[in-house]
């Protein structure tokens, strides 16, 4: 059974969409079953052509940044937008015009039925013209490893078209300035946010250029960068832990090298081995160390979220 007042909020990233940002706003619905009011949200992030001033004429409201200060930013600055506005689901959808925005209703659909926090839509990468063969295998690949990490069953890691309820909202927090797409998936997780996949149709584009990386390489090489960081913030345990055991492995092999040399009365002659044994046994414990050390931050980690939870409920409260 649907909630009748429910407040909808569409935001749409966008920098330098003139030529898209049209398309994006007359296909967002206006009307949807279960919602009592949309609101829609325009985020510039420092365009320099007139996607502002196109958007306004479509009697929404823009919130234009200075400069561009990049993808996470904005989405920053429209989550917590979203809460003042006291929305009960804030939808993201990118100003390029690649996703339909006549799915914004499929896509709310689970939290209407509060079977779920966080709804992602997954796009049909096979289908997609636009997409060399390679950056569907990079799609791909880098959604099968955001699934081992975050251990949830997420099919598109890197869509921008998402649905979260006003639990996730005050939930989550984006660290990253490249993107937040797998940051806040990866959070999710560790928060007990439930999270869906929903089929989403995209639209027939051009081939252009991203603007959030130069190639396919840029792109790898950040997501890459983004995923280890997490993994360090998120599971300093687990990732110190073996790192550890890898340099103790080596240590143990080169102490057993000299040992059989300095039996077999060669040992003079491989003191090199007594010495890298040494070096890798200490950085092993090291980085035993840090795990212990990361597992403390965990904790006061989690306790800070938890007050900043706390502080969010009662400064958003309606």
């Amino acid at each position: 059974m649907y909630n009748l007042a429910m407040k909808l909020v569409i935001q749409i990233p966008c920098f330098n969409e003139e030529a898209n940002i049209q398309s994006v706003l007359e296909e967002i619905p206006k009307k949807i079953k279960g919602i009592k009011e949309i609101k829609v949200i325009v985020l510039d992030d420092g365009s320099t052509d007139k996607t502002s001033e196109i958007a306004k004429k479509y009697k929404v409201e823009t919130i234009k940044s200075n400069y561009n200060v990049g993808l996470s930013n904005t989405f920053k600055t429209g989550v917590t937008k979203a809460l003042e506005e006291n929305a009960d689901i804030l939808v993201n959808i990118d100003g390029d015009n690649q996703y339909c925005a006549k799915d914004i209703e499929k896509l709310i659909k689970p939290i209407l039925e509060n079977t779920c926090d966080i709804v992602i839509g997954t796009r049909p990468i096979n289908k997609i013209k636009t997409f060399s063969p390679f950056k569907k295998i990079l799609q791909k690949f880098g959604s099968f490893i955001v699934k081992l990490i975050s251990k949830t069953d997420i099919k598109d890691a890197a869509s921008g078209f998402r649905a979260f309820s006003k639990k996730a909202l005050l939930n989550i927090n984006v660290f990253n300035s490249f993107t937040y797409t797998i940051e806040t998936i990866i959070q999710a997780k560790n928060k007990n946010l439930l999270i869906k996949n929903v089929d989403i149709d995209v639209n027939i584009q051009k081939n252009r250029k991203s603007k959030l990386f130069k190639n396919n390489y840029d792109y790898i090489f950040k997501q890459a960068k983004t995923l280890i960081r997490f993994f360090i913030i998120y599971r300093p345990v687990k990732f110190f832990t073996t790192l550890a055991n890898i340099f103790l492995f080596f240590g143990i092999i080169l102490a057993l090298r000299y040992l059989h040399f300095y039996i077999s009365n060669d040992g003079s002659g491989h003191i090199q081995s007594l010495i890298l044994c040494a070096i890798t046994t200490i950085l092993s414990f090291i980085l035993y160390m840090i795990a212990i050390l990361g597992d403390l931050f965990t904790i006061n980690r989690k306790l800070l979220e938890d007050i900043q939870y706390e502080l969010r409920v009662n400064k958003y409260k309606k």
